[in-house]
């Protein structure tokens, strides 16, 4: 049983509750940047400076079922200014691609991340397995 409850551990500690990568360029090339969280946090982040002083060409959300995230783009930092597009949570893997955002889009600054469920997550969010666009 101590077994089980370390393993059981150990999975949630190295598991994503959702996950949002985002390419300078179309198709998913150029500078990539990856943010995740092991929780299921609801929080504003900004977008590194360092992706933005480019643009983003495209991008991909997923979050799993059990925590059930949404998020919600923004054109400014701080999850401030206009909302550029959101997505909300969907069973049984809510998932968003972007192969090729529009102009807007491109400039976004900074995303919410929020209506997460709180619960133990085991297993890996990785969004090269979401492969098809909402």
């Amino acid at each position: 049983m101590f077994k089980q409850i370390v393993l059981l551990v150990l999975l949630v500690a190295v598991a994503n509750a959702w996950s949002f990568k985002m390419w300078t360029e179309d198709n998913e090339k150029g500078k990539m940047r990856h943010y995740h969280d092991f929780r299921a946090g609801n929080n504003c982040y900004n977008i590194d400076t360092d992706i933005t002083s480019e643009r983003i060409g495209s991008f991909s959300f997923c979050s799993m079922a059990w925590t059930r995230c949404s998020i919600s783009i923004h054109s400014e930092v701080g999850c401030n200014g206009k909302n550029l597009g959101s997505a909300t949570a969907a069973a049984p893997l809510d998932e968003w691609h972007k192969h090729s955002t529009s102009y807007a889009g491109s400039f976004m600054k900074s995303f919410r991340i929020q209506g997460c469920k709180e619960a133990p997550v085991v297993g890996e969010v990785d969004c090269t397995t979401c492969d098809h666009d909402p």
